[in-house]
């Protein structure tokens, strides 16, 4: 990738460090997705990996010496090879993979180093996001409303526009005076069954939890030690043993799996607000979200690579390799590589995961 071109200078305001979690194993999008390249790495929509992509967007607001991937050792090569201008200090490396929890404590330690007093935007990189720009302005007014509320945890919201059982939803409750668009959040909700999807959709009070988050860096530490003591402990011998792999091996080792929105967020009672979205967002969390980002044929069938179709509606069919062919499928996923093959309808694409998991 080269250097931004767009705001990245002008709009980098002092203290803030962007913070992008590497980890995931995507396998719901097995079998292109493995534990050799997973999700993060590869280019799903368009000419750039989804790091590449997410790396960008943070650009447009923050120089590279302030961008943090957090990313399993074992891909420590990948990201050297798609984000060749990230400063090695800048490349920490997970011994395991113990959820986003260990991951944003870890990226703390770095960043308290590096200023006391900053600020973290937290993010995935494995998210659609095609507007760039409308993406850096609601960070923009995120930032603001963390500026004028420093003890907060601050999120950003995407109005949901379909009855979506796979993400989890930020309920808001006061509409705040500034920024535009924030209101604090009354509660976290863990993905809802379809009945309960209907009604989140339609009653205005309920967004998708994007997985972005900002704090102080202070903040997320005090939030940590209360929240989760047992991991905080574990940072604190890592933290004070900077640098000696052994002691990072061990305490990481001892880590609980455990994401960021439950240990600590889910717990809180006040303090936590959000920022709603107006840019479009996809967390392509499954084969059956190509269709949403992906342009398709005159039958709605999404095509990737050397695909031949005869009487298909509505498929979705991949090719990392091999030539595929279909004949009289509907509604149907395929996905075809040198490693393996996967088919199913597009309603079961959810259930990807755990089949995956039978595979090496």
């Amino acid at each position: 990738m080269g250097e931004a071109t767009g705001r990245g200078e002008e709009y980098s305001a002092p203290r803030v460090y962007a913070v992008v979690l590497a980890g995931g194993r995507g396998e719901r999008f097995w079998p292109v997705s493995t534990d050799a390249r997973p999700k993060a790495f590869l280019r799903l929509v368009g000419s750039e990996s989804l790091l590449q992509a997410t790396v960008r967007r943070m650009r447009l607001l923050l120089p590279w010496n302030r961008i943090v991937v957090v990313v399993g050792r074992t891909h420590a090569e990948l990201v050297r090879e798609q984000l060749p201008e990230l400063p090695e200090a800048n490349l920490l490396l997970e011994p395991h993979g113990r959820d986003t929890a260990a991951a944003v404590g870890l990226a703390s330690l770095h960043i308290r180093q590096l200023d006391p007093g900053a600020m973290m935007i937290v993010l995935p990189a494995d998210h659609y996001v095609p507007d760039g720009e409308a993406f850096a302005a609601v960070l923009q007014r995120a930032l603001e409303l963390l500026a004028l509320h420093p003890d907060w945890v601050v999120t950003i919201g995407i109005p949901p526009t379909r009855p979506e059982t796979g993400y989890g939803y930020l309920e808001v409750g006061e509409r705040l005076a500034q920024p535009s668009g924030a209101f604090c959040i009354d509660q976290f909700l863990e993905k809802p069954d379809r009945e309960t999807a209907d009604r989140l959709v339609t009653d205005g009070r309920h967004y998708w939890n994007s997985g972005i988050f900002l704090w102080r860096n202070s903040a997320i530490q005090r939030l940590l030690a209360q929240h989760m003591p047992d991991l905080w402990t574990g940072l604190c011998r890592i933290r004070d043993a900077w640098g000696v792999q052994e002691v990072l091996v061990r305490e990481y080792s001892a880590f609980n799996k455990q994401s960021v929105d439950y240990g600590v967020l889910e717990r809180m009672e006040t303090g936590v607000a959000m920022v709603g979205a107006d840019f479009a967002w996809d967390d392509l969390g499954a084969w059956d979200a190509l269709a949403r980002v992906q342009p398709a044929d005159d039958c709605g069938n999404v095509i990737v690579g050397e695909v031949e179709l005869l009487d298909t509606i509505r498929s979705i069919i991949v090719s990392n390799g091999p030539r595929v062919a279909a004949i009289g499928l509907s509604e149907t996923i395929v996905v075809a590589t040198k490693d393996g093959m996967l088919v199913c309808p597009k309603g079961r694409a959810q259930e990807v995961r755990g089949l995956a998991r039978k595979f090496p």
